[in-house]
C-alpha cells in the first residue's frame, strides 16, 4: 500500500555544519585567473578588484556554494 501526501510544507537551509565557499574566475577570453574556493567571500571580492586593478580585466564569474537540508515544517 502507497500514500501520496499532498500539501506537506518543506523549509530548505544551510546545513549547519557547514559553511559557504567562495570563488570567481575572470571572463576575459585571454585570461586564466581565478580565485581557488575560500570561505571568505570578502576576500575573495578584494582579489577580483585587485586583479582589475593590475589587468583592467572587469568582468567575472562568481560562485557561491552550499550545502543544503530540506526538511518538513
Amino acid at each position: 500500500m502507497s500514500t501520496v501526501l499532498r500539501f506537506v510544507e518543506h523549509q530548505i537551509s544551510r546545513h549547519p555544519d557547514s559553511e559557504p565557499t567562495f570563488s570567481a574566475r575572470c571572463l576575459n577570453p585571454d585570461c586564466g585567473w581565478s580565485v581557488a574556493p575560500t570561505t571568505d567571500g570578502e576576500q575573495a571580492d578584494v582579489d577580483c578588484m585587485e586583479h582589475t586593478g593590475r589587468t583592467g580585466h572587469g568582468i567575472f564569474g562568481r560562485r557561491c556554494e552550499d550545502v543544503a537540508v530540506v526538511t518538513r515544517k
